[in-house]
């Protein structure tokens, strides 16, 4: 089906507040304690599952400032985001057209999309909400994203990591510092059997980091990867990933 998406940004808009801020910030202002009590309820442990919108497709996608638009033609495309920009303007808000960007399939025929009276960029790929999307729902692109991000993740731990003689501790801090950041938006996967073992082979050279060896070594020595993971006693990637997927909805672009 024709497919064009539409990413809004705005401008001079505050979306990365930290939750115990706006607790302690309620709690300054006198909000009663059952109140915030409340919220933090509802912050704990919370999750957010997509599902039909009264039967039929999905139009628009918000998370504060983050807005995609999802129509089948550039006319429709033209149309939504100037309302929306109307209304926003009502509250002092305003788009920042030199980061809002489209992307169509190839059965959107190809035209100008202009908003007041700018051109706006198509791109082939676009980072939204921490996740890369592109019109082929080609996966290696955000595979390489979450590979550096894991990465970057150890390197935070990585003294502790190697050095605690503390098991519990290491598999700790790997399974809440590394996991989250090698299979962040996971749920929205579709992993093929080449994506699994990329993936995997990505979170092995984690763990034999971790253990202060390398590839050739294991090899060497002809040490199992089974074996490994029974000293390192962190979760599986794939499995953790594959985990998370129960029970999605999948919208293929």
């Amino acid at each position: 089906m024709p497919l064009c998406l539409t990413f809004i940004d705005l401008k001079k808009v505050f979306d990365s507040v930290e939750t115990e801020a706006v607790i302690e910030a309620l709690g300054n202002q006198g909000v009663p304690t059952q109140y915030t009590r409340m919220l933090c309820e509802l912050y704990d442990s919370f999750t957010t599952r997509i599902s039909q919108f009264d039967g039929g497709y999905l139009h628009h996608l918000r998370f504060a400032d983050d807005i995609l638009l999802i129509t089948p033609n550039i006319e429709q495309e033209e149309r939504m985001p100037a309302e929306f920009d109307n209304a926003c303007g009502k509250i002092s808000l305003r788009l920042n057209l030199t980061k809002t960007m489209f992307m169509k399939n190839g059965l959107v025929p190809d035209a100008p999309f202009t908003l007041n009276g700018t051109n706006v960029s198509e791109c082939s790929s676009y980072v939204y909400q921490g996740r890369e999307v592109n019109m082929m729902d080609d996966l290696a692109p955000e595979l390489c994203r979450r590979k550096r991000a894991a990465w970057g993740a150890f390197k935070n731990i990585e003294g502790v990591v190697k050095k605690t003689k503390n098991v519990c501790l290491r598999v700790h801090l790997f399974d809440t510092a590394v996991l989250p950041a090698l299979t962040y938006a996971s749920e929205t996967w579709t992993l093929r059997k080449q994506d699994d073992r990329a993936f995997s082979v990505a979170h092995r050279a984690l763990e034999r980091t971790m253990l202060g060896s390398s590839l050739y070594t294991q090899v060497q020595k002809e040490i199992r990867s089974s074996k490994l993971r029974q000293r390192t006693k962190i979760r599986d990637a794939v499995v953790y990933a594959r985990k998370v997927q129960v029970g999605r909805t999948h919208y293929a672009i």
